[in-house]
């Protein structure tokens, strides 16, 4: 079916596209957690998909994917039992639950990949410079010119205390 020489050529195209994707490009790097993130929020949707099929149709469960469960204890006490309505969507949701978290980290470092790793990257290779406080010289204190009408004015609006008169 296949003649051997196209097999090595597979094979060395193959192993040529894995070296460049290992190189440490920053463009290579977003390339490759963009297709990586593409395909798992594509296979988590089609599990979604998958649960929800076997939700209308359980009778559709695979024998192999019930016997799984049932020799996996662990799988067994948190799953319903396997051929029910209800254990694609338990099933699916598991999985799904676990693989979000991945997914999160694959679109967070997606977005800090590229022109912002480059800054970044940038920004931690500067030289750091520290430069002591400002000598700044001491402020005169504002000099503030008193109005002696004014001060006697508010004193005569506010009014000297009177003393009081002792009681005889």
């Amino acid at each position: 079916m296949w003649d051997p020489l196209y097999e090595q050529v597979i094979a060395g195209a193959g192993l040529a596209s894995l070296l460049i994707l290992c190189l440490p490009f920053a463009w290579i790097q977003k390339l490759v957690l963009e297709v990586y993130a593409w395909a798992l929020r594509l296979a988590l949707l089609a599990l979604l998909g998958a649960a929800l099929y076997l939700w209308v149709r359980p009778g559709d469960l695979p024998v192999r994917v019930a016997d799984t469960v049932k020799s996996s204890p662990p799988l067994a006490d948190i799953l319903p039992e396997p051929g029910t309505q209800y254990f694609g969507v338990c099933a699916g949701s598991l999985l799904v639950a676990l693989l979000l978290p991945l997914l999160a980290i694959l679109d967070v470092t997606r977005k800090v990949a590229g022109w912002r790793l480059r800054r970044l990257r940038a920004l931690a290779a500067e030289p750091k410079v520290v430069e002591g406080p400002p000598a700044s010289q001491p402020r005169p204190a504002p000099v503030r010119r008193v109005d002696r009408r004014a001060a006697a004015a508010t004193l005569a609006e506010v009014g000297s205390p009177k003393p009081s008169r002792p009681a005889n």
